[in-house]
């Protein structure tokens, strides 16, 4: 049996975590005024949280570029892309059957018209399909680059300018979550994410000295807090929520993503966890994805029946929606999962 890359398991379902939180917080903001503390707090928790996507991408990296690995195209395409053709047809399908109706509680000739593009869009969290399938597809000659750590070097400058520098200099006239239904192949945002892709396989596979730790720490700290600061600055300024410093493709969430991917390398080592919190651990984490796909779905039923962060102050309220949100999923995803063919192509 493979060993489990222990950090990857735990960044994974914490990086679940942090999307959920993300989407909770997103439609609570309009909630408060700008000024206020429940405001602020939910702009804390949100810029904490925008690590998330990257996380995912750089896990990916690991495991995808190593080229010491034995890889068949043919295989590549038949399990890992085909997967995510077939999971983002039924989801975005379901989504679009759900929230068409909901709008329109009819099925005419009109509304069939706009389920069908609401379709071809998908959701709007199934945006992370798209990226994932452009990369994906670029995997093969991807693994020939990282056979050669200057290369790697190379790899990710040029990606960090032609996907961070450049649209945050442009202040994102892309957002960095569109989908190719919408703009089609946009290769800033594509060579983003595939920075990421390259620094998760760079930082997990390579060996740095303590003061290049240190600086990659600082730096992600420093990442945080400028989203924070940045957000809560401009929103002020402009009197409405301004998200930019959001964004996935900013070096800002860049540095404090790879600061977040480094120190759970390098401190959340196998010894240090228990046989019966690696099977919990295992389990979820086998679980993400399906989660990912449909907590969206389970935020919506639970804000109509009128459960916002409202309840209590954010600093309780949106942790509490965040586990009660991740634990209903992960029961959905598992009692779906029983069905050997749901399980095989859409989770």
């Amino acid at each position: 049996m493979k060993e489990r890359v222990i950090y990857a398991d735990i960044l994974r379902v914490a990086a679940t975590f942090l999307v959920i939180a993300i989407h909770i917080i997103s439609r609570d903001f309009d909630l408060y005024a700008i000024d206020s503390y429940q405001w602020q707090t939910l702009n804390i928790f949100d810029s904490f949280a925008r690590m998330s996507v990257p996380l995912f991408f750089m896990m990916s990296g690991i495991f995808f570029l190593d080229p010491k690995k034995t890889f068949s195209i043919r295989k590549f395409y038949k399990k890992n892309v085909f997967r995510l053709v077939t999971a983002f047809i039924f989801w975005s399908a379901l989504y679009a059957v759900i929230f068409t109706w909901n709008e329109y509680r009819t099925f005419d000739s009109e509304v069939w018209g706009v389920m069908f593009e609401a379709f071809k869009e998908g959701h709007f969290h199934l945006w992370f399909l798209f990226r994932m399938i452009e990369i994906y597809v670029m995997i093969p000659f991807l693994r020939k680059i990282a056979e050669d750590k200057k290369m790697i070097f190379y790899l990710i400058a040029f990606c960090f300018y032609i996907g961070f520098i450049l649209p945050t200099y442009h202040e994102f006239p892309v957002s960095s979550t569109v989908t190719f239904a919408e703009r089609g192949i946009n290769l800033d945002i594509t060579f983003g994410y595939v920075g990421y892709f390259f620094a998760g396989y760079f930082l997990a596979h390579y060996d740095l000295s303590k003061w290049v730790k240190r600086a990659i720490y600082l730096l992600g700290a420093a990442g945080l807090i400028s989203t924070i600061v940045m957000t809560s600055l401009e929103s002020l300024r402009q009197g409405k929520h301004y998200d930019v410093p959001y964004e996935y493709l900013t070096p800002n969430v860049f540095l404090m993503s790879i600061a977040a991917f480094l120190l759970a390398k390098e401190k959340l080592k196998p010894k240090h966890v228990s046989a019966k919190f690696k099977r919990i651990l295992l389990d979820l984490s086998a679980y993400s994805f399906g989660i990912y796909l449909v907590h969206v779905l389970i935020i919506f039923l639970l804000w109509e029946a009128g459960a916002t962060t409202l309840f209590s102050t954010p600093f309780l309220s949106v942790p509490i929606l965040t586990l009660l949100v991740f634990c209903i999923s992960y029961i959905c995803i598992k009692g779906i999962a029983q069905l050997p063919f749901i399980k095989r192509f859409i989770l």
